[in-house]
């Protein structure tokens, strides 16, 4: 009877339909460490259950490919549908590497719809694996997410730069969590206002150590 709850829990808080089941690994910053790849890409093109990207920038890992397939949600596996990630959209990646592959989970004649293929990435659903990036902002539960929440509507977006920041470790996770709390029109001023002059003052720190080590 509990398995039969916590399965219908699954379907109706996830979207991930009766078939998986998964722990919930937390926001972002509790499952990126633990993923293989770590990219700001932007999608490319989508087929069947996977979606090809150009990386941006890779943030940290191995990979010395600028184009990657990525592989989501078919039947019982624990990924996002690749409907949600659209042509042109930009996104924080943290992918789990293809080292092998079932038996069974690759078919050549119906190659747009499988587990993946060996040297690809998957993406799980298991946590907050992505993140958002538009018009300069990163959007998604970066600190802190209730199980199932991949985005709380009520946060405010974060500046890239200052996400950056934040996983260099040069932005604490106080600062970041006060960068995406709810803000009226005046908040928001004083709170782009501090930003703009932290910023400044990174930039001036930054040229007087590129000046120092030029000497």
């Amino acid at each position: 009877m509990y398995g039969r709850l916590l399965a219908i829990a699954l379907f109706f808080h996830s979207g991930l339909g009766l078939a998986c089941s998964c722990l919930w690994q937390g926001p972002f910053n509790e499952v990126y460490p633990d993923s293989d790849l770590l990219v700001y890409a932007e999608v490319s093109s989508t087929r069947g259950n996977s979606f090809d990207v150009d990386i941006i920038q890779k943030l940290d890992g191995q990979e010395f490919r600028e184009s990657l397939r990525v592989w989501g949600k078919t039947d019982d596996l624990c990924r996002p549908e690749v409907s949600n990630f659209a042509p042109g959209s930009q996104w924080i990646l943290a992918l789990q590497r293809l080292d092998e592959v079932p038996d069974n989970g690759f078919n050549p004649f119906k190659p747009n719809i499988s587990f993946g293929r060996k040297g690809d990435y998957a993406l799980s659903s298991c946590g907050v694996n992505w993140l958002q990036v538009k018009g300069g902002r990163v959007t998604g539960n970066i600190l802190d997410a209730t199980r199932w929440q991949y985005l709380d509507p009520k946060k405010t977006p974060v500046l890239l730069t200052l996400f950056f920041d934040w996983l260099r470790g040069d932005l604490s996770d106080a600062a970041l969590a006060e960068a995406a709390r709810p803000q009226g029109a005046a908040r928001e001023m004083l709170n782009n206002t501090k930003m703009f002059l932290w910023q400044l003052e990174r930039d001036s720190r930054d040229a007087e150590e590129l000046i120092e080590h030029s000497q």
